[in-house]
C-alpha cells in the first residue's frame, strides 16, 4: 500500500465508483458489456471510466450474487451476454444511492475545506498541470 501515490487513491476510488456506475447504468436498462462501457465513457466523459478488465469481473460478481441476470443474445454470427438487474440488484442500487448521497456532502466538505490550504492550486490538477481525473 502506497498512501502517497495518486495511482493508489485513483485505483481505490475507481473500483468503488465503477461498481456504482455499473449498477446505475444497468438500473436504466439491460445492456451488454461493450455498450455498458460506451455508456460509462459518455456518462463520465472519460473520467473514472472503467476498463473491460474491470467491468467483466464486476458483471460476473453481480450475476453470481443474484444482482443481475444474464441472457445470451445473437447478433448476426456473434453471441453476446446481456445483463439486466434483478429486483435484488435494483434494491442494491437504491441502497448504494442512499449511502453515496449521505457521504458526498461530507466528502465535498473535506475537499472544500482543503481548498484554503497552500496546496489548493494543486487539488484539481495532476503533475502535468491538467485537470485531474481518475483513470486506471
Amino acid at each position: 500500500m502506497q498512501l502517497e501515490s495518486q495511482t493508489y487513491w485513483k485505483s481505490l476510488i475507481n473500483m468503488s465508483l465503477s461498481k456504482f456506475f455499473i449498477l446505475q447504468t444497468l438500473y436504466r436498462g439491460p445492456t451488454h458489456g461493450y455498450a455498458l462501457l460506451e455508456k460509462l465513457r459518455l456518462f463520465t466523459r472519460g473520467c473514472c471510466t472503467p476498463t473491460y478488465a474491470t467491468i467483466y469481473p464486476i458483471l460476473n460478481e453481480l450475476a453470481d450474487g443474484g444482482y443481475a441476470s444474464v441472457k445470451q443474445e445473437s447478433t448476426g454470427d456473434r453471441q453476446r451476454k446481456v445483463y439486466e438487474l434483478t429486483e435484488k440488484g435494483k434494491s442494491a442500487y437504491h441502497e448504494a444511492l442512499v449511502v453515496w448521497r449521505e457521504v458526498l456532502p461530507y466528502l465535498n466538505n473535506v475537499v472544500n475545506t482543503e481548498s484554503g490550504s497552500k496546496d489548493s492550486a494543486n487539488l484539481n490538477k495532476n503533475k502535468s498541470g491538467k485537470s485531474a481525473c481518475i483513470k486506471t
